[in-house]
């Protein structure tokens, strides 16, 4: 069983390593021999990890059998995605219904040209703020009966107590500082 699971380990492995060697624009995945005898013994492998998952019942192997499965799966199915032909792998139709005056490259023009009447200085109008919205009311500072509770004392082997804190600096240094190298 140790066996199996790291061979079927090693198998997803070098299916995955081999379906990224192949180059699809040029080659159909499955016309390459190394990776069909790869992707064979990786669905070999994966009848005898079920075998073992159906007749296992001890907790401590079951995980790492579930686990070499996944593995499998995960290699088998992206060989049967990369098999398709490249033209499926597009998301979008928009390139088959688009105009074929639109798919001939156009004459390349200066960038000073495109970026002519562009100004930094135009910023959009701010949009208008709302109005009739309730502001809350400010926050309700405690009692001076609740301030004048007695103040436990410190005790000073507490290294979080407030004789320990750290000074605030009296003025910080404003943005970043950047030193020249």
């Amino acid at each position: 069983m140790t066996k199996a699971i790291a061979n079927s380990s090693m198998a997803s492995i070098n299916l995955l390593n081999g379906l990224q060697l192949v180059n699809r624009e040029r080659e159909q995945v499955s016309d390459n021999p190394e990776v069909v005898r790869r992707f064979q013994a990786c669905k070999k492998l994966r009848k005898e990890i079920l075998r073992y998952i159906q007749h296992v019942e001890s907790d401590e192997w079951i995980g790492s059998l579930v686990n070499a499965n996944d593995e499998l799966v995960k290699a088998l199915t992206a060989y049967e995605i990369m098999d398709r032909s490249v033209d499926d792998d597009s998301d979008s139709d928009a390139w088959e219904h688009a105009p074929a005056e639109a798919m001939r490259p156009q004459p390349h023009s200066d960038a000073s040209d495109d970026l002519r009447g562009l100004s930094l200085n135009d910023a959009p109008p701010k949009p208008p703020r709302p109005a009739g919205i309730a502001v809350p009311p400010p926050p309700a500072f405690p009692s001076k009966q609740a301030a004048e509770t007695p103040v436990e004392e410190e005790d000073e082997n507490d290294p979080f107590g407030d004789s320990n804190a750290a000074p605030t600096p009296g003025q910080e240094r404003p943005g970043m500082t950047w030193r020249e190298v």
